[in-house]
């Protein structure tokens, strides 16, 4: 038996660790889900339903009443730990062709899905009934549902799949009818009446004051749900992931603040060393946190967070446990001598199908891996410019960051080669993937996808050619 001191002792420390532990819960922070599509109508869900079956995917499916606009089928497909391994999934399936888009949910979500407000059951005439009517949010409209039509859930365990949320197409238990005797559905009726158990006063320890207990940093949580526990390093033990920007700092940190948009511009600085700071403050700000609970924060903060590729991206690298270095200039430091910048570099320490195949015991040289103490090197020459040819438009400078940035994270984090390898895509494509998502949360900005070919203007000389020829009727821009 636990003395007074000890119990209250016990209760201070469950206290303080109640953030921790609802963060890595996988029914509060740590669970998400891939939403795939969503339909008007019952017969294109099953169409794709039946698609991402035959594909070899487990989906899991439910009807959600949207104000003005009525039932939609929502599809979802997984569970994931976090944001990060949802992402690559579904990015996965796109390359696939599975599918064309997706979002990432929190699990929490899908529970609005297919809840009927009321159940009652017909009172049964015989043992063969087998229907119930379920009312639906609809004023005055009933659905009778059969066993045999009764929607199941299809969802199994896998690899990278957890039980499904609850609530989502899963089979209702029949409910006795209030006027039905319960002697009529027990082979023995109870003889006995069960002891009533009197009610037990505790006073384990005096009340507690939980406001004055630190909280979790919701920021902080955020971050983790999104890029994971980070690895532990094997080459420099101690030294910590993040992003540097080293060269023209200026023109650095201009390019990483176009990637997460004009009106987040001030989420991002550079420390006197040019490692990439977040304004923690302002993210809960831009986020809305200030009317929710410390436990409903942090959700806030990562579909805060999520919603902008070009901020998750920026923050998967400046929080993982890699270390990038971006440098802005026509000449790059790398492990060996300095190399010289035509359009930009992209450098770390993977094998790499392109080079290393020509290489001696397939090792790459040290001018072509990153300067030491870092895992990737993106270098950019701040002169280059790229037009591409398919859609005819010059990239903008900031797009041309973000494509080699998302390369690099890709080649670290996921392990991608940059050309695809068998069924794994490789890391060029997967960054054209993240760009077209960032095109279509901002639909009337000036991002360029940089799908097919790109001229490479290195130069003033070549700039100064191109513009001639422009102007000659040898290209068109708009």
């Amino acid at each position: 038996m636990q003395s007074r001191p000890s119990l209250f002792f016990t209760l201070i420390s469950l206290l303080t660790l109640v953030p921790v532990v609802h963060a890595q819960s996988s029914e509060a922070l740590g669970s998400f889900t891939l939403q795939v599509a969503s339909f008007p109508e019952r017969e294109l869900a099953d169409k794709f339903i039946n698609r991402l079956t035959k594909a070899g995917e487990l989906p899991v499916w439910g009807t959600v009443e949207l104000p003005g606009r009525g039932d939609w089928t929502r599809i979802f497909i997984g569970s994931f730990k976090t944001v990060d391994a949802a992402r690559r999934y579904g990015v996965d399936l796109m390359n696939r062709a599975v599918i064309e888009d997706f979002i990432v949910k929190p699990e929490r979500d899908t529970r609005l899905l297919s809840r009927p407000r009321s159940i009652t059951r017909q009172t049964p005439r015989d043992s063969q009934a087998k229907s119930q009517i379920i009312s639906t949010n609809t004023p005055g409209v009933e659905k009778r549902v059969t066993e045999e039509t009764r929607p199941a859930s299809n969802y199994s365990p896998s690899a990278h799949h957890s039980p499904p949320p609850a609530n989502i197409s899963r089979q209702t238990k029949p409910l006795i009818p209030k006027s039905a005797k319960l002697s009529n559905y027990l082979s023995s009726p109870p003889s006995f009446t069960l002891p009533m158990a009197d009610q037990v006063k505790l006073s384990l320890a005096p009340d507690v004051d939980t406001s004055s207990i630190p909280l979790t940093d919701p920021v902080r949580v955020a971050f983790r749900l999104i890029v994971g526990e980070a690895q532990t390093r094997t080459n420099a033990p101690g030294q910590r992931g993040g992003l540097w920007v080293t060269g023209d700092k200026k023109e650095g940190l201009s390019r990483l603040r176009w990637i997460v948009g004009s009106e987040n511009a001030g989420l991002i600085s550079l420390d006197e060393d040019g490692r990439v700071r977040l304004d923690g403050k302002l993210i809960l700000k831009r986020a809305k946190t200030s009317e929710l609970s410390p436990l409903q924060a942090p959700l806030a903060v990562a579909d805060f967070i999520t919603a902008n590729e070009g901020l998750l991206l920026i923050v998967q690298i400046t929080q993982g446990a890699h270390r990038y270095r971006f440098h802005v200039g026509r000449q790059a430091p790398t492990l060996g001598a300095p190399a010289e910048v035509g359009g930009s570099i992209n450098l770390d320490n993977n094998y790499d199908s392109r080079i290393n195949p020509y290489r001696r015991n397939g090792k790459k040289l040290d001018a072509e891996r990153p300067p030491a103490g870092f895992d990737s090197l993106v270098a950019i020459n701040p002169i280059a410019i790229w037009f591409n040819l398919e859609t005819n438009s010059f990239v903008p400078s900031g797009n041309i960051t973000f494509h080699e940035l998302a390369e690099a994270q890709a080649k670290l984090d996921i392990n991608l080669d940059y050309l695809p390898q068998g069924v794994r895509p490789g890391a060029h494509n997967l960054a054209i993937v993240r760009e077209q998502i960032l095109k279509r949360q901002r639909p009337f900005s000036d991002v360029i996808i940089t799908h097919g070919s790109n001229r490479v203007l290195r130069t003033e000389e070549e700039i100064r050619q191109f513009y001639a020829q422009s102007s000659n009727g040898g290209f068109s821009q708009r």
